[in-house]
C-alpha cells in the first residue's frame, strides 16, 4: 500500500536560531577572556558558543561605536537645522514686533496731534 500525503509524517520543525543581545555577547567575551589557558574550548562548549562567535564579537564593539557615532552625527545634523530654523522664526518674530512697535508709536502720534487741534464750527 502506499502512502498518501495526509499518511506522511510531518517534516521536523525547522530550528529556531539563537540571537544574543549586545550584553550577552560582551559578558561572554569577558567570560571567554577571563578563561586560564587551555580552559577556553571548554568555555565554548559550557556556553555551546564557536570560537567564530568569540572572534566576531570582539571585533562588534568597534563596528557598534562607528554606527553610533554616525547616528549621533546624524542626529546632530538634524538638530542643527531644527536650530537655524527656528534662530530664522525667531528674527522673523523680532522684526515683526519692531514693526508693531513703530506702528504704535505713529498711531499715538497721530492720535496726540489729532486732539491738539482746534475743531472747527463746522458739523
Amino acid at each position: 500500500m502506499t502512502m498518501t500525503q495526509a499518511d506522511r509524517p510531518a517534516p521536523p520543525a525547522r530550528p529556531q536560531r539563537r540571537s544574543f543581545t549586545a550584553a550577552q555577547k560582551a559578558e561572554f567575551v569577558r567570560g571567554y577572556e577571563a578563561c586560564p589557558d587551555g580552559k577556553e574550548g571548554a568555555y565554548h562548549r559550557e556556553h555551546g558558543l564557536y570560537s567564530s562567535h568569540i572572534t566576531k564579537w570582539r571585533a562588534q564593539p568597534g563596528k557598534d561605536a562607528a554606527r553610533a557615532q554616525r547616528q549621533r552625527a546624524d542626529q546632530i545634523a538634524v538638530l542643527k537645522d531644527r536650530v537655524a530654523a527656528l534662530e530664522d522664526d525667531l528674527a522673523a518674530s523680532q522684526r515683526t514686533v519692531v514693526t508693531l512697535g513703530k506702528a504704535f508709536e505713529l498711531l499715538e502720534q497721530i492720535s496726540k496731534s489729532s486732539d491738539t487741534v482746534p475743531k472747527s464750527g463746522r458739523c
